[in-house]
Parts: structure tokens; sequence; C-alpha cells
């Protein structure tokens, strides 16, 4: 007994920092859980610092669980600044509790939130189109811009990417009007289809003078948008990603010209661009084009692209550093890898989703020996079951 209540105090008297490290390591449900072990735990369950960087994982329907993720934010949600959530939008709880923190969120007065990111783990219910989440988002951005306090919390970081919402217009107007000094976006997500309109993005664009990344689809984009990223006075852009889609079909290509102009404004600036297989084949020869300095091409077309993988080679041998291919393999294609592998002196990266032949694959990693070292790669000489793995070849 002597020797138990001994333990007690040993853990009882370790220094508040190293307890806080602990309790750093842990989900919430673990991290109240040893909250009573005693006082000193109890009290350190509470410190700011373990507030700051928060995981709001909202999975089961659970009431118990609900009421305890209300109970966080109503006790430490003016110490959230960077927030995840990860949602089971399929379950209608889990989607009621997820809107009531961010609608919780934006009803504090102090709030210090600088990033948040939304990741739905689920599957949509059928028809769902996230209109409570569309609205909880305007009201998180700021539907009262007199109520509100920019300098003291404008929102930082934006991703999105992980919501299968269709965003329309107003939901960016409003963090753009509201938020100037953000300085990533990302609203790339698996909607069918992007209701964001270009005026909106070059609003965007204009507003939020400190951006350095934004994600945005290609219908959301114009040659007035590249031209205002180039503008005096405002951050270098790091970084631009731009997914090409079925809007494309009828959409408005990019200009050379303003590509150039931006590059000519921004030499170290990073582009993304992707293809999905719902994107007009003739489409995406058009949008590669040389000015754009591209370090990470997704060509997940699903058909026979060797001619854009040899175009790849020949405009982006400069900067190319990760191409992703979703393909019907051919003897064409093949020489198409090799090409790009033999040209492309920065490729650190290639994934590729189709069986290659054996001596394409050898050769391709003879040139590119760093690319194995790393295990960066999926290229595949014979049929496996998914998923393939980065890095694994057969017999590994």
């Amino acid at each position: 007994m002597a020797e138990a209540e001994e333990d007690s105090n040993t853990w009882a008297y370790l220094p508040d920092h190293i307890i806080v490290k602990v309790f750093s390591f842990l989900n919430l449900q673990d991290k109240f859980q040893a909250s009573f072990v005693c006082k000193t735990w109890n009290d350190c369950f509470h410190y700011p610092i373990l507030w700051s960087d928060f995981v709001f994982i909202i999975q089961d329907e659970n009431e118990n669980q609900a009421s305890r993720h209300r109970k966080c934010l109503e006790m430490h949600g003016a110490h959230l600044k960077h927030v995840l959530m990860k949602v089971d939008q399929s379950k209608p709880l889990c989607r009621k509790v997820a809107c009531d923190i961010l609608n919780g969120v934006a009803d504090l007065p102090d709030k210090t939130l600088s990033s948040i990111k939304i990741d739905f783990t689920g599957e949509n219910p059928f028809f769902y189109a996230g209109a409570e989440f569309v609205q909880s988002l305007k009201k998180l951005f700021g539907s009262n811009p007199e109520n509100l306090k920019i300098s003291a919390h404008s929102l930082v970081n934006v991703d999105l990417s992980g919501m299968p919402v269709a965003f329309d217009d107003e939901v960016l107007n409003l963090l753009s009007q509201n938020h100037p000094l953000l300085e990533s976006l990302n609203i790339l997500n698996k909607v069918l289809v992007c209701k964001v309109s270009s005026e909106c993005i070059l609003n965007l664009v204009k507003k939020c003078r400190k951006l350095k990344k934004l994600f945005v689809f290609h219908c959301s984009m114009s040659d007035d948008t590249l031209v205002a990223l180039a503008e005096d006075h405002r951050t270098l852009l790091d970084e631009l990603g731009i997914s090409c889609r079925r809007e494309q079909k009828y959409g408005v290509d990019l200009s050379s010209e303003a590509w150039q102009q931006l590059v000519t404004k921004l030499p170290s600036l990073k582009v993304m661009l992707s293809f999905d297989h719902t994107c007009p084949l003739h489409r995406v020869s058009q949008i590669m084009k040389p000015e754009i300095p591209v370090h990470v091409l997704n060509l997940q077309t699903f058909t026979m692209i060797y001619e854009e993988v040899n175009q790849a080679a020949s405009f982006y041998r400069n900067t190319l550093e990760v191409a992703v291919l979703q393909t019907r393999n051919s003897p064409e294609l093949g020489r198409a890898l090799v090409n790009l592998a033999r040209h492309c002196s920065h490729l650190h990266t290639l994934i590729v989703y189709c069986v290659l032949k054996k001596e394409v694959v050898d050769e391709i990693l003879s040139l590119r020996p760093k690319m194995k070292e790393d295990g960066t790669y999926i290229l595949k000489w014979k049929p496996q079951a998914e998923p393939w793995y980065v890095g694994i070849e057969e017999g590994d």
C-alpha cells in the first residue's frame, strides 16, 4: 500500500512540461482519462499549448463523444490555432457535431484560429450536397464583417480539399473579404462540378496579397488572375496547383502570354498541373504549355497518353520533379517514360498505374538510381493486387 502511494506521488511530482509533452502525443479521449491521475495532471490537461493544435475526430454517432467535443470547444476554443477535422459525413450525428463545432468556433469572441483543414472520411449519402457545411463555413469565414477584428484572428491556411462539397462564390468572397492575411488556400476537392467562378478567384487574389500557395480548378482561373499574381507589392507565390476536368470541354484556356508574365515575375514558382479522366484528351496537350514551370504533373486519364508524356519531357525537362500516370501500357508509352527519365534531370518521383515491360522499368531505374534508392516510384512489370505501394517491386 505504501509502495502504491509512493508511486502515485512520483507521477504527481513530474515536472509540468514533461506531463504536457506526454499529453501532446495523446488523443482527446486518452488525454481526458490521463487527466484523472492526479490534480497536477488535471491542471496540465488545461494548458493552452495542448489546445493550439487540435484534431477533432468525429467518426461515431455517440452522444457522449459529441458532448465532450462541445465541452472542449466551450472551455478551450479560444486557444485553438490549428484545427484538423476528420468527419464521417455518412452519419447524420457526425455531420451535426462537425457543423456545431464550426459554428461554435465562429461564435467565439476572442478566437485565435489561423489554420483549418476538414477531411471527410465516409461516403457521401445519395444526393448529398453538404449544404449545412457550406453555411457553417460562411459563418466561420465571417458573415458579419463589421463584428470581426480581422487583425486579431485572420485565417492564414485553409484546406477544403478533403470535402466533396460544392462551394459557391459567396463562401470564398467572405473568406477573402474578412481574412486578407490568407497565405494558403486549397479547394481541389472531388465534387463533380466546380461552382467557383474565375471572377471570385480573381477577387480573392487581389484582396489576399500574402498568398503563397493556391490550389484551384482550371475553370476558376483566368489570364487576369495570373496577371494579378504577378503584381508588385505582394508576397511572391510559391506554389500554384491547377486541376483540369470535364469543364475544360468548353472552358477558356490560359494564354502563353499570361503565363510568361507570371513566370518572369516569379522565376521560382512551382506549378502542379493535373488532368483527370473527365478532361477531354485533346485539351491536355493544349493546356500543357512550355511556359508553365510544371514541377508536379498528374496525368490520370486512363487513356493512351504517351504523346503527352513526350510533350512533358520536352517542355518541363528543367522543372519536372514528380509525375503520376493512370494510363494503359503500350510500346510507345514505355519509350516515352524512358525519354522522360532521361531528359528530366530533376525527376525524383514516378508513379505509373499500369503494368510495364521489365526492361522499361530497369532502364528507368538505371537512369534514375536515386529514385530506386529512395523508393519514390511505382513501376510494375507483373500484375499485382491493389493497392500498389510506392517503392516496392515484385518479389520484395
